[in-house]
């Protein structure tokens, strides 16, 4: 007897992966931040996104996201409680240590490779390397 498996791909090219964000530009007032210490990951497969903040300061989230082009939108914010049921985030202000003032939050890309990206929302310009 025969069977077939079916693996589930992703087709997000270059934005799929582990990527830790390196630096914030504020762009408002031109000021910059190196977030490498702060232990923040974006962590990408298929249609999720997910924020984890691997030194606990800030809440990890999971994301929807569709991403065309030059532009990356992240929607449906969920709360990871690994322990217990995932919450619905509807607080948009418990995103800000990530640099997102809105839901949906929609970022310009402006530079994706295997190894860096760089994304541009009205106020904040998020750098990115791949880990």
């Amino acid at each position: 007897m025969l069977t077939a498996c079916e693996f589930e791909t992703s087709d997000n090219g270059d934005l799929d992966g582990y990527w830790q964000w390196t630096a914030v530009d504020t762009l408002p007032s031109g000021g910059t931040c190196d977030m490498r210490s702060t232990l923040i990951f974006w962590a990408v497969e298929g249609d999720l996104l997910e924020i984890r903040d691997n030194a606990g300061k800030n809440l990890n989230v999971f994301f929807r996201f569709s991403h065309s082009g030059d532009s990356l939108t992240l929607y449906n914010p969920v709360i990871d409680k690994r322990d217990s049921s995932d919450i619905v985030l509807n607080d948009n202000s418990l995103l800000l240590p990530y640099a997102i003032t809105s839901m949906p939050e929609t970022f310009h890309v402006d530079q994706l490779n295997g190894s860096k990206m760089i994304l541009r929302s009205p106020d904040f310009s998020l750098s990115f390397r791949k880990y």
